[in-house]
C-alpha cells in the first residue's frame, strides 16, 4: 500500500510539472519572437514572401492551436504584388491522438480571405512559382534517400469542420484580356472524416467584365471522399444559380439543378448522374460522364426535355423574340437526345425534337466550338417556316403606292422598276460559316408554298458555300439544284444548275406574282453563273445557257392564230371585221434553247407546235434592261380548219410561207407585245402580187395560144430570167 501511495504522490507530481510546465510555455514562450524564422522558412521551403502583420496566438495542450492575423502571400520575385490576403485564421490539432497517428483538428476558420490570380501578357501566372524551389527539392529527396526506411507514415485524418467567410477571388488573363472574380464567398462544411458524409454549403458571387455578367450560386450537398482512392462524390445536390447581366439583356435568369456528382481521379471519370435541370418552366433530365479528363476528354450522357412553352424560356433568358406571323409559334417544344463531346464539341445523337407538332430526327451538334462548326442529319416531318417568319407588314398611309405590272393580257410600254442593287446575301456571315449537313422532309410550307417532299443538303467551309442537293415536289412537278457562293473571289460568285421537271408553269407564276406569260407544264436544264451582291449585279453578269420544254400549255395574252389572220389580211389587203378566237394560243409543245452572257439571253431555236400551224422564233432578252425582241414566223400546215375571218381565208399560194410576227417590248407584258410585222408582211405581199401576175399572164397564152402555149411561157421565163 505504502508503495502505491508513493506511485501515486509522482504521478500526481509528475502531472503537476507537466500542467505547470504547460502553462509556462504558453505564458512565457512567445512565438512572435521567431516572425522572422518563420519568414525565412517561407521564402525557403515555399518561394513565398509571408507576411505577418497580426500576433501569433497560440495554444499547447490539449489543442496544439494557432492564431494568425493580417497574413500576406507574395511571391518572392515580386513580393510587392500580394497572391493572397488573410484577415485571420485558425486551426487547431489535439495532441494525444497525434501519438497515434491521428490528426484531429478543430474547426478550420478562414475570415477576409483574398486571392488575386493574375496571368501576365507573356501567358506567366504569378502563382507558377509558388511551392519549394528545385535545389530544395532534391536536397530533400537527397535527404530522405539517406534516411532509414520507417514504418507506415499515414495519417488517419479527421477536421471537425471547415469555415471560409467572406472570401474574394480575382482572376485576370493579360493576355485574352478577360478578367472576373468571385465576391462573397462563404463555404461551410460538417466533419471532414475520410470515407464519411459530411454536409457542404457555398455561397458566392462570380462577376464577369466583358460581357457584364453576375452570377449568384447557392450550393447545398451531401460530400465524401477518399484520398488514397483519389475519390470525391457531391450527393443530394442542390444548385441555385440567379445570373444576370449583357448576355441576357439585364433580366434575372434563374436555373436549379439537382444531382449526385462524383469525380474519380484514379479512374479518370466525373460522372453527373440522376440530374434534374430547371430553367424557367423548361425541366429536363439525364444524365453526362466525362473520361480521361487529363487526356482527351470524351463526354457522354442523355437528356431529356419534356414539353415546355419555348416563348416563355427564350423570354426568360432575356432574348427578344422576333415577331411571327404565327403568335403562338414555339409554344409547344419537347427534345430528347444522347450526347457525345469533348472539351471542344458536343454532338446530340439519337435527337428527337418537336417543335409545334413538327418532328425532326437524327443528329446535330458543334463539332468544334471555336469554328462554330455545325453538324447536322435530319429528317422530319411537316415543317411550316411561315409560322415561325417575321409578320408582314401593313403599308403607312405615307409609303409610296407598289407599282402594279400590267398582266399578259394588257399592252403597255410602262416600264418596269429597275432591279435592286441592295445586297441580298450576308456576305460576312457566309464567309465564316463551317457546316456540313443535310435535312429531308415529308413536307414544307415557305411563302405559301407547299414543297413535298423536300431535301437539302450543304457544305460550307472557308468562304465557299457548296449547295450539294436541293430538291423537291411543288406546282404538280419536282425540281432540284446544286450551286455554289464563293466568298474568296472578288467580286462574290454563285453558280447553280436548276432542273425542273413537270412543273405548271401558271402557277409559278402566280406564286411569285408574275403577270401570266406562259401556261403549261415546263421540263427546264440550266447552268447558270452571276458576280456580285445584288439582282442588278447578277442580271448585269449572267452568264450560262439553258434548254426548256413546256408540253400541252398556251402561250397566255396573245393569239397567234389571230396575228396570222392579221398578216394574211394585210397581204389581202381586206380589213378584218372583228377579232375573233380566245385571249390565248394554245400549243402542243415549246422548246428552245438560249446562251447567256453578261445578262443578254439569245435564242436562235424556238420552236411552237401549233394546231395546223408551225411557228419557229429567234431572238433576245436584255435582262439588265429587262427587254425582249423576238420574231416569229408562222407557216400554215396541214390544217384545211375554215379561218376565223373571210379576210384572212387562204389558198394554196399562201404554202410554205412563213408569215412574221415579232414581239418587241418588256418582260412583264412580253405575250402581249406580240403583234404582225408589217415590213415582212409587205415583202410577203409584193410576192404574192408578183405571182399572182405571172399566173393571170400564164391563164391568156393558155386561152389564146392552145398547145403552143407550154413553149412560149418557157421562151417568157428565159427572157426574164435573163
Amino acid at each position: 500500500m505504502k508503495a502505491l501511495k508513493i506511485v501515486g504522490l509522482v504521478v500526481f507530481g509528475l502531472l503537476v510539472l507537466g500542467v505547470g510546465l504547460l502553462f509556462f510555455l504558453t505564458r512565457i514562450f512567445d512565438p512572435n519572437d521567431y516572425k522572422e524564422n518563420i519568414q525565412q522558412a517561407a521564402r525557403e521551403h515555399a518561394n513565398v514572401e509571408l507576411t505577418l502583420e497580426g500576433d501569433i496566438a497560440w495554444s499547447l495542450f490539449p489543442w496544439l492551436g494557432i492564431e494568425l492575423e493580417q497574413v500576406g502571400v507574395a511571391p518572392l520575385d515580386q513580393p510587392d504584388q500580394q497572391l493572397a490576403q488573410v484577415g485571420s485564421m485558425g486551426l487547431g490539432v489535439k495532441v494525444l491522438p497525434l501519438l497515434r497517428k491521428q490528426l484531429r483538428m478543430d474547426d478550420v476558420i478562414l475570415d477576409s480571405v483574398t486571392l488575386n490570380l493574375v496571368r501576365n501578357q507573356q501567358g506567366v501566372a504569378n502563382w507558377e512559382s509558388i511551392g519549394a524551389s528545385e535545389e530544395v527539392v532534391q536536397e530533400e529527396g537527397a535527404t530522405t534517400e539517406a534516411e532509414p526506411e520507417q514504418g507506415g507514415t499515414d495519417l488517419d485524418i479527421a477536421i471537425e469542420s471547415v469555415r471560409i467567410t467572406n472570401a474574394n477571388v480575382r482572376y485576370t488573363d493579360e493576355q485574352a484580356g478577360q478578367s472576373l472574380q468571385m465576391e462573397d464567398i462563404n463555404l461551410t462544411t460538417g466533419a471532414l472524416i475520410e470515407g464519411e458524409s459530411f454536409d457542404v454549403e457555398f455561397l458566392g458571387l462570380l462577376i464577369v467584365d466583358d460581357p457584364a455578367l453576375r452570377v449568384r450560386m447557392d450550393l447545398n450537398s451531401v460530400a465524401r471522399f477518399d484520398l488514397s482512392q483519389n475519390r470525391y462524390e457531391l450527393e443530394a445536390i442542390d444548385l441555385k444559380v440567379d445570373a444576370s447581366g449583357t448576355p441576357f439583356s439585364g433580366r434575372a435568369v434563374n436555373l436549379e439543378l439537382q444531382g449526385n456528382a462524383l469525380v474519380d481521379l484514379t479512374e479518370q471519370i466525373a460522372e453527373l448522374n440522376e440530374m434534374r435541370l430547371t430553367v424557367a418552366d423548361m425541366r429536363a433530365t439525364g444524365q453526362l460522364k466525362a473520361t480521361d479528363l487529363d487526356g482527351e476528354m470524351k463526354l457522354t450522357g442523355n437528356l431529356d426535355a419534356a414539353e415546355f412553352d419555348g416563348r416563355k424560356f427564350i423570354r426568360s433568358l432575356g432574348q427578344e423574340l422576333p415577331e411571327t406571323s404565327d403568335p403562338r409559334a414555339l409554344e409547344a417544344v419537347a427534345l430528347s437526345a444522347n450526347i457525345d463531346g469533348s472539351a471542344n464539341s458536343l454532338m446530340l445523337n439519337d435527337l428527337k425534337l418537336v417543335v409545334d407538332g413538327s418532328e425532326l430526327t437524327g443528329n446535330a451538334g458543334l463539332a468544334d466550338f471555336e469554328r462554330q462548326a455545325l453538324r447536322f442529319n435530319l429528317t422530319g416531318n411537316t415543317l411550316n417556316i411561315d409560322k415561325y417568319l417575321p409578320a408582314e407588314e401593313e403599308p403607312s398611309e405615307d409609303a409610296a403606292p407598289t407599282p402594279v405590272l400590267p398582266s399578259g393580257g394588257s399592252r403597255t410600254g410602262v416600264a418596269p422598276p429597275a432591279w435592286s442593287d441592295e445586297a441580298v446575301l450576308p456576305l460576312e456571315t457566309l464567309a465564316t460559316l463551317d457546316i456540313d449537313g443535310q435535312l429531308s422532309l415529308q413536307e414544307v410550307i415557305v411563302t405559301g408554298l407547299t414543297i413535298s417532299p423536300f431535301e437539302v443538303s450543304v457544305l460550307a467551309n472557308d468562304g465557299v458555300v457548296q449547295l450539294r442537293q436541293l430538291s423537291g415536289g411543288v406546282f404538280g412537278g419536282e425540281f432540284s439544284a446544286q450551286g455554289e457562293i464563293n466568298t474568296r473571289s472578288t467580286p462574290t460568285t454563285v453558280s447553280i444548275e436548276p432542273v425542273l421537271t413537270g412543273i405548271d408553269s401558271l402557277a409559278l407564276q402566280e406564286a411569285y406574282e408574275q403577270p401570266p406569260q406562259i401556261r403549261g407544264l415546263v421540263d427546264l436544264n440550266a447552268n447558270l453563273q452571276a458576280q456580285g451582291n445584288s439582282i442588278y449585279r447578277w442580271m448585269d453578269t449572267l452568264d450560262g445557257n439553258a434548254s426548256f420544254t413546256v408540253n400541252d400549255g398556251a402561250l397566255v395574252g396573245v393569239n397567234l392564230e389571230q396575228q396570222l389572220c392579221r398578216a394574211i389580211a394585210l397581204a389581202n389587203r381586206k380589213a378584218l371585221s372583228e377579232s375573233r378566237g380566245g385571249q390565248d394560243t394554245p400549243f402542243r409543245s415549246l422548246q428552245g434553247s438560249f446562251n447567256i452572257e453578261n445578262g443578254q439571253v439569245r435564242n436562235e431555236d424556238l420552236v411552237v407546235a401549233l394546231p395546223g400551224i408551225a411557228a419557229k422564233g429567234r431572238g433576245s432578252v436584255n435582262l439588265p434592261q429587262q427587254k425582249m425582241d423576238y420574231r416569229i414566223g408562222l407557216e400554215i400546215q396541214g390544217d384545211t380548219r375554215e379561218m376565223p375571218d373571210p379576210a384572212c381565208q387562204v389558198n394554196e399560194r399562201y404554202a410554205g410561207i412563213e408569215w412574221p410576227i415579232r414581239c418587241e417590248g418588256f418582260l412583264h407584258n412580253a405575250a402581249s407585245s406580240c403583234g404582225v410585222d408589217g415590213d415582212g408582211v409587205a415583202k410577203i405581199a409584193g410576192r404574192l402580187i408578183g405571182d399572182e401576175a405571172k399566173r393571170k399572164v400564164e391563164e391568156k397564152l393558155e386561152d389564146k395560144l392552145g398547145e403552143q402555149a407550154p413553149a412560149v411561157r418557157d421562151a417568157l421565163r428565159g427572157l426574164l430570167g435573163r
